[in-house]
């Protein structure tokens, strides 16, 4: 029987931010019991490995657990998300098979801004911005309003309603806040305040195909506030932000516009090297069409997240989701394997 390690985080925060940055850091939690009992129903000898913040204790703990693929699910080492690509770059160098994209998209796809650079070389739109590193960067050409964000965090830590800002001067104070708290640049873009889709998307390369169109339905979102996904909306459920901004089936859309989100999502999912799995971030800009906000490597995989909605919708159970990303994962270091 082939024996899976789900390598997670355990963290209980992040290494810079605020305290409630710690439940988003606790939700892998979810994903690795719903990908423990998944490999299971496979008939997968499957076990749940926390990821130790010192590299050779990884390497010890994988070399005495014998794993014959790993589900890497690890978001961050020891609270700092640039090192879920190391442990990428471990098991490459160990030459241990594993799901997901490899360290450099890991990377890449964290740091917005570098993100941004090639998703443009590729001819693929994405929002206006400036990157502030110290804060006293100039700010010129950018139409207000403006959102500001942490340039390499995921999960949307350090995304608030006052985030969103009219003007300069308020743009410059919440990056300020950005750069001190999450010890980081502040990634400043013109916020598009239009529909905003998610294109969930399975395989590698050119095989890589997607799922049924998810749309961020604001409808009930806090009447007077900006639209957007901020922190409390995908992590604390009690929030009018939570309740108001469900991921659902697009609404209608014409076949053009849906045909063009579909090949800009590919194009970025390409030109950045997600493999195996993954989601974009898109909104539809008022004058350009849509935009590519995110590109979304190893993205939540727990069944109430958007890219299991997505592949519920497409006819695609949670089974088969987790059966199809071992599919990639085996394929790229031997035959696809039978679960014995």
């Amino acid at each position: 029987m082939k024996r899976i390690i789900l390598l997670y985080n355990e963290d209980d925060g992040l290494v810079r931010g605020e305290a409630h940055d710690a439940i988003a850091a606790r939700g892998v939690l979810e994903d690795v019991s719903q990908v423990e009992a998944a490999c299971r129903e496979l008939g997968f000898d499957a076990c749940p490995l926390p990821t130790p913040n010192e590299p050779r204790r990884i390497l010890e703990e994988l070399d005495a657990a014998g794993p014959d693929l790993v589900f890497h699910l690890c978001e961050a080492v020891g609270g700092d998300a640039r090192f879920e690509a190391a442990v990428a770059w471990l098991l490459e160098m160990a030459k241990i098979p594993y799901t997901g994209s490899g360290p450099l998209a890991l990377s890449i796809a964290l740091d917005k801004w570098v993100s941004k650079s090639i998703l443009l070389a590729h001819g693929v739109p994405v929002p206006a911005g400036r990157l502030l590193i110290t804060g006293g960067e100039t700010l010129a050409g950018l139409r207000y309003p403006v959102i500001v964000k942490p340039s390499r965090e995921d999960a949307s830590h350090g995304l608030a309603l006052e985030s969103v800002v009219p003007d300069e001067d308020s743009a410059r104070r919440r990056a300020r806040y950005v750069i001190e708290r999450y010890e980081q640049p502040a990634l400043v873009e013109e916020f598009i305040d239009g529909r905003e889709f998610n294109v969930s998307i399975l395989g590698t390369g050119e095989n890589a195909t997607t799922l049924s169109l998810g749309e961020i339905d604001f409808s009930n979102f806090p009447e007077g506030a900006p639209k957007f996904v901020t922190y409390q909306a995908k992590w604390v459920e009690a929030s009018p932000e939570y309740t108001g901004s469900a991921s659902v089936a697009a609404r209608k859309i014409n076949p053009a516009t849906r045909r063009r989100i579909f090949d800009l999502a590919l194009a970025a999912y390409r030109a950045v090297g997600v493999r195996d799995y993954g989601r974009i971030d898109i909104r539809f800009h008022p004058e350009i069409g849509p935009v590519v906000l995110e590109v979304n490597p190893n993205p939540c995989i727990a069944p109430d997240a958007g890219l299991a909605l997505a592949a519920r919708r497409s006819g695609i159970p949670y089974r088969e989701l987790i059966a199809r990303i071992l599919e990639g994962a085996f394929s790229r270091t031997e035959p696809v394997p039978s679960a014995a």
